[in-house]
């Protein structure tokens, strides 16, 4: 049977090490609550400054975490089994995001959770509720790698909707024991975070950690995700085209790799079902979601 373990927030960091003490070891298979909390957000609602509360502050994370037996070239695979939203906030800052030049005053508003499980803007307006994990990510080789930006191959900051309970993201082991951290949880954010904000929130996220042995995960240097019967091809590069060039290379190799298909196959196949979308804001990331061929 596997162990359950509990990381509070006790253990919170802005960055990603391999100098970061572990708050625990755990085993592969092992499944890992990390508890997460919202005391910038709250700061900010009583009328603190930003800078007073440091922007690094607004996006720690929980851990990290050493994994045993994890080396340097493994691939760990987490699989999100729940997301607890525990208090969500909707911040808006002036010049920051999508919208920041709408605004000329900090606003904050608490988001509560309808009875029917929804979360609620104002008493005639509310959306559907999706909890996700917005960073996720395991120690660099050297040197320290941020919680807010830019996202890294070793994971960060990422902001990926699809990280919700039931998905599965591979991320690559730079040092041994992985040293893994999660934070930045979400009760709703669109596609892309497209404001830089969502409602961003304080809760708990359990999830299973293991190392991977899929051919899918094999000599991975990026993380990838796995959402049902559709793999998520993760680019980045210094571009948007770089970016979106490197998803989609790794699109062709997941259906000549993974499911056999002949390079035309695959190019046919890519052409007609693959789709590319942005990633989070943090740094040029696109995505090539590659459903399952259908034999």
């Amino acid at each position: 049977m596997p162990t359950e373990h509990v990381v509070t927030t006790e253990s919170r960091t802005p960055t990603f090490s391999p100098h970061h003490a572990p708050a625990r070891a755990v085993d592969p298979g092992d499944v890992v609550t990390f508890e997460t909390g919202d005391v910038a957000y709250q700061r900010l609602a009583d009328g603190e400054a930003v800078d007073d509360i440091g922007l690094e502050n607004f996006n720690l994370v929980t851990g990290p975490v050493a994994v045993n037996g994890a080396s340097a070239g493994d691939v760990l695979r987490i699989d999100v089994l729940d997301v607890e939203i525990e208090r969500a906030w909707s911040v808006w800052l002036p010049e920051f995001g999508g919208l920041g030049t709408k605004t000329d005053a900090v606003q904050v508003r608490q988001i509560e959770e309808t009875a029917d499980g929804k979360m609620r803007i104002t008493d005639d307006l509310t959306v559907e509720k999706a909890p996700m994990i917005g960073c996720v990510g395991v120690a660099p080789e050297e040197g320290e790698a941020s919680t807010f930006m830019p996202a890294h191959p070793t994971g960060g900051n990422m902001d990926l909707r699809e990280l919700s309970p039931g998905a599965t993201v591979w991320l690559p082991v730079q040092v041994d024991d992985a040293l893994l951290s999660v934070g930045d949880l979400h009760a709703a954010m669109g596609r892309g975070e497209p404001t830089w904000v969502s409602f961003e929130a304080a809760g708990r996220a359990r999830v299973r950690v293991d190392l991977a042995d899929e051919p899918v995960a094999e000599g991975l240097t990026v993380p990838r995700l796995r959402v049902g019967s559709t793999t998520l091809c993760l680019g980045m590069g210094e571009s948007l085209e770089e970016a979106h060039q490197h998803a989609l290379d790794q699109a062709f190799d997941v259906l000549t790799g993974v499911h056999g298909l002949s390079d035309f196959d695959a190019y046919a196949y890519a052409s007609a079902e693959v789709g590319m979308r942005l990633g989070g804001p943090v740094c040029p990331m696109v995505l090539a979601e590659v459903p399952d061929p259908r034999r």
